[in-house]
C-alpha cells in the first residue's frame, strides 16, 4: 500500500491527475473500484494535503455540478472538471434555441462502470432534460448529441423531474391544474390536481401515467408524489397518506403503451409530436391506505431497520418524534428536541449511508442517533456521538464559553447554554453555525459546512469539515477563501479530490468556485558542508530497478 501511494505521488508531481488515473483503471478491472476510492480517501485525509482555489466562473443563470461536470446556462453549456493543465474547460455547448424550448429540469443518468451490461444500446450515460414545451430529451454526456427525443403531452404542463428511488426510475410531475378566474367565480371545481408520469431509464421506457383526481383521494388534497414505490398524497391540515404504487399500476392499468409503437388512444405513435403519451392508469375508487399520519407541514421521513418514521407533530415545529411503522409505537427516547435555541431550524433525517442512523442537525451541532430493537416489538433510540463544528482557528462555542468570553450566549448552573437577550437592532449570529451537512459516499465521510462570525468586522467566514462517518472525528478542516453571505443561497458539492462552492451574490449573479486537492510540499534546499562533501560515497552509475526508483522517490519525499 505504501508503494502504491509513492507511485501516485510521482504521478501527481508529473502533472497527471490522480483521480483520472484511478478512474481509468476501473475500465480494466472492476474489482479495483473500492480499493481506488480508499487510496483517494487516504490522500485527501493526509495532514499535509490541502484544497486550493483553482477556478471561478460567473453566470446570470443557475449553475449545477454533478459527476465532474459543471452545467451553465440552464444545462446548455457544459464544462469538464479536469481539463488541460488541471483547469475546467468547455466540453460542449448546445445550439441556441427559442425560449419555449428552454430546459426546466434535468437529471444526470449514468450507469456504474462495474455494472455496465454487454449490450450498450440505451445504457450510454446521458443528460435527461425536460423542456418548457413538454419534450423529454436525452443528450450524450460527452458530446451533447441528441440521443432520443420524446414528446410528453399537449394537455398537461410537466415541470419537475426527479428520481423515484434506487431502481433507476424517474418521476415527472406536472404543475397543479387550475381553473380560470371566470370558472372559479362560477363555482366550478377542478377535479384534477396533477399528473404523474413514471419512466425507467437505461434504457428509457414508459412505466405508467396517472392522473391524481380529487374525487378519488378527497377534495382537500394539495400535493402528491411517488417515492420508493409509494404514492404519497398530502392533504390540507397536515395529513399524509401512502399507497402502494405498484399495486395501483397492476390493478388499474387500462392502456399498455410502449414508446415508438402505435396507440389508438393518442391516434399516433407513443412519444411523437403531437400525439404524446397516453394516460395508462385510471382509478375508479380509492385504493387501500398503507400508512397514514398527521404532521406539521407534511414533514415525514421513513427509514431504519426495521422500518421507522420521523415526523413533526401538528403545530409543534422544531420537535421530532420517531415511531415504528409496524405498530406506530413511539421508540424509547424517541422525542428529538434541542435545548439550545438557534436561528436555524432543526432537521432530523435518516442517514444517507443506509445504516439506519438518524442525523439531528441543529444550528450548532449534529447528533448521530441509532435505533436498537428490543423485546416486545419495541425499539430504543441511543446517541452515538455529537459533532460540534470548530472555527478556522480551531475553537468552538464551548471553548469560548469556558473562557468566559462574550458570545451572545450564557451558561447556566446546570450546564445548559442559554441565549442572552441582546439589545441591538441587528441579530448577532452564533459563533459557529452549521449551514449544510452532506454524505460523501465514495469516501465514507460526513461533509459539514459551518460559518463563523468574526465579531470584529461583522464578516462571515465559512469552512468545510471532513468527519469520520463512524466516529464523527474531525479529519480535516478546509477554509473557504470567499466571504459567506448568509442572505444568499449556497451549495457545496464534494467530489473526491474536488469540491465546488456555488452561490448567488448580491448582484443576482451565480458564482461557481472550484477547489482542488493540493499536495505541494515546499522543500527547502539544505546546505552541504565541506566535511559532508568530503565523506560522501561515490554513487555507482548503472541501471536502476523500478523498486529502487520508488525507494529514491520515497527518500526524496
Amino acid at each position: 500500500m505504501h508503494g502504491c501511494l509513492t507511485l501516485i505521488i510521482i504521478m501527481s508531481r508529473q502533472g497527471r491527475n490522480i483521480v483520472c488515473q484511478l478512474r481509468a483503471k476501473e475500465r480494466e478491472n472492476k474489482w479495483n473500484i473500492r480499493r481506488n476510492l480508499n487510496i483517494v480517501k487516504t490522500i485527501v485525509c493526509q495532514e499535509h494535503s490541502s484544497f486550493k482555489k483553482v477556478w471561478e466562473k460567473v453566470s446570470r443563470s443557475p449553475i449545477a455540478y454533478e459527476g465532474n461536470r459543471i452545467y451553465f446556462d440552464n444545462y446548455r453549456s457544459v464544462y469538464i472538471g479536469h481539463g488541460r493543465q488541471g483547469q475546467p474547460e468547455l466540453l460542449y455547448r448546445l445550439p441556441q434555441c427559442p425560449s419555449k424550448h428552454k430546459i426546466e429540469d434535468a437529471l444526470v443518468c449514468q450507469f456504474p462502470l462495474d455494472h455496465l451490461p454487454m449490450k450498450h444500446k440505451g445504457f450510454k450515460g446521458h443528460l435527461l432534460a425536460l423542456t418548457r414545451d413538454n419534450w423529454l430529451v436525452r443528450y450524450d454526456l460527452n458530446t451533447g448529441a441528441v440521443l432520443q427525443e420524446l414528446f410528453l403531452s399537449q394537455r398537461y404542463k410537466f415541470r419537475h423531474l426527479g428520481w423515484q428511488g434506487e431502481g433507476g426510475t424517474i418521476v415527472i410531475r406536472s404543475i397543479h391544474a387550475k381553473l380560470s378566474a371566470m370558472a372559479r367565480m362560477a363555482g366550478i371545481i377542478q377535479p384534477l390536481l396533477m399528473v404523474l408520469a413514471v419512466f425507467s431509464v437505461l434504457p428509457l421506457q414508459l412505466v405508467a401515467v396517472m392522473e391524481v383526481q380529487k374525487e378519488i383521494f378527497g377534495k382537500d388534497i394539495c400535493d402528491s408524489g411517488i417515492s420508493q414505490g409509494a404514492l404519497i398524497i398530502m392533504h390540507q391540515g397536515g395529513t399524509v397518506r401512502l399507497y402502494s404504487f405498484d399495486r395501483i399500476v397492476k390493478e388499474n392499468t387500462i392502456v399498455h403503451a410502449k414508446l415508438g409503437d402505435m396507440c389508438s388512444v393518442v391516434n399516433g405513435i407513443v412519444g411523437s409530436h403531437p400525439s404524446g403519451i397516453p394516460c395508462t392508469v385510471k382509478l375508479k375508487e380509492t385504493p387501500p391506505v398503507l400508512f397514514e399520519v398527521r404532521c406539521h407541514e407534511h414533514n415525514l421521513q421513513m427509514g431504519g431497520f426495521p422500518w421507522h418514521y420521523i415526523f413533526t407533530p401538528h403545530r409543534n415545529n422544531g420537535v421530532f418524534h420517531v415511531h415504528k411503522v409496524e405498530n406506530k409505537k413511539q421508540a424509547h427516547n424517541g422525542v428529538i428536541d434541542m435545548d439550545l435555541l438557534s436561528l436555524e431550524p432543526d432537521k432530523a433525517v435518516f442517514h444517507a449511508d443506509e445504516s439506519g442512523r438518524i442525523l439531528h442537525i441543529s444550528g450548532n451541532n449534529i447528533r448521530i442517533l441509532k435505533l436498537h430493537s428490543g423485546d416486545n416489538a419495541t425499539s430504543e433510540l441511543k446517541e452515538c456521538f455529537t459533532i460540534t463544528p470548530a472555527s478556522p482557528d480551531g475553537e468552538n462555542t464551548a471553548s469560548l464559553l469556558a473562557r468566559g468570553e462574550d458570545t451572545g450566549w450564557a451558561l447556566s448552573s446546570s450546564g445548559r447554554i442559554i441565549k442572552k437577550r441582546i439589545f441591538d437592532s441587528s441579530i448577532l449570529p452564533t459563533v459557529e453555525c452549521i449551514k449544510d451537512v452532506d454524505y460523501e459516499n465514495e469516501m465514507d465521510l460526513l461533509v459539514v459546512t459551518s460559518v463563523t462570525d468574526t465579531r470584529d468586522d461583522a464578516t462571515h467566514v465559512a469552512s468545510i469539515g471532513l468527519h469520520d462517518n463512524t466516529t464523527g472525528k474531525l479529519i480535516k478542516q478546509i477554509p473557504l477563501e470567499e466571504e459567506w453571505d448568509e442572505t444568499m443561497e449556497h451549495t457545496i458539492c464534494f467530489d473526491l479530490d474536488t469540491f465546488a462552492h456555488i452561490y448567488k451574490s448580491g448582484t443576482s449573479k451565480f458564482h461557481c468556485v472550484l477547489y482542488r486537492l493540493d499536495r505541494t510540499i515546499n522543500d527547502e534546499p539544505t546546505r552541504v558542508t565541506r566535511h559532508q562533501r568530503r565523506h560522501e560515497k561515490p554513487v555507482r552509475q548503472g541501471r536502476r530497478t523500478s523498486r529502487r526508483l520508488l525507494q529514491d522517490a520515497e527518500d526524496d519525499r
